[in-house]
Order: C-alpha cells, then structure tokens, then sequence
C-alpha cells in the first residue's frame, strides 16, 4: 500500500498499490483484492471502532515505476557525457 485517502465524511477510502515482481499482472491483483473487499471490510471493522466502515476503492499505483524510468533516464544521461 502506497497511499490511502478517507473522505470527510469517513465512508469511502482510496487505497493506492503498488506491487513489485509478481507472476500476475496488476490488473489480476487489483481484481483478486477487489473480490475480496467484504473479508477486508469485515477484518477493519473488528479492528477500529467507526459508525461506518469505509466502502473501499483499490487503486494500482505506478509512481514507484514511473521513478525507476526516470531515475534510469538520468543514469543514462550521465552514462552519455
């Protein structure tokens, strides 16, 4: 988990992931912990004590990705000089 953003009024939450050397692409991830957001709910409900368990939104983050090309890029510009 990368980030996690609650509205105001507590009832939706974003979850952004990234994930990093899987067999499966993050699409299939993202889908498998989608079909699996009651049994979260559920896990976070007996954990915190809110009137209203967020409805959960999973996200695929790619920042991490998008730092790695980037930081190749300048590696490869230092290479170049």
């Amino acid at each position: 988990m990368t980030k996690v953003n609650i509205s105001d009024d507590l009832k939706i939450a974003k979850i952004y992931l990234s994930f990093f050397k899987n067999k499966k692409s993050e699409s299939e991830l993202i889908k498998e912990i989608i079909s699996k957001t009651n049994i979260i709910r559920y896990q976070i409900g007996l954990r915190i004590k809110l009137k209203y368990i967020p409805k959960l939104r999973f996200y695929y983050d790619d920042s991490i990705l998008q730092s790695e090309k980037i930081n190749q890029l300048f590696k490869n510009i230092n290479i170049n000089d």
